[in-house]
């Protein structure tokens, strides 16, 4: 029997959420409007009709309260992977360069939720 250890690599914890979240790619014309899954101060997995190279990177627009300012967030795919009996994608988006009101927000809208 063999014992295969996953190492967490996450620096802060992820609160399942469903989000509506828009995504912006650098390198296409189109924008993926779809729903977080989970999301932590560092990034988010959401749902996704199309796959993306790991490393794009895209804008990101993520709605915490409906009649609120989206949060802006640049980010860059961290991985892909298909979903099982679906012609769907599961994305792990890692942000980067995160403005510290933007962190701030979110920060206070991830306590909230994880209490």
């Amino acid at each position: 029997c063999m014992v295969i250890q996953t190492v967490e690599r996450r620096t802060s914890p992820r609160v399942r959420t469903y989000l509506p979240v828009r995504m912006h790619l650098r390198q296409a014309p189109w924008v993926i409007e779809t729903l977080t899954k989970d999301v932590s101060l560092h990034g988010m997995r959401c749902v996704s009709p199309t796959s993306c190279p790991v490393s794009s990177e895209l804008r990101v627009e993520l709605s915490l309260a409906q009649g609120q300012e989206p949060l802006t967030v640049s980010g860059r795919t961290a991985w892909f992977r298909m979903i099982a009996h679906s012609d769907q994608f599961d994305l792990g988006i890692a942000f980067t360069n995160i403005p510290p009101e933007i962190e701030r927000r979110l920060s206070t809208y991830l306590d909230r939720l994880s209490r």
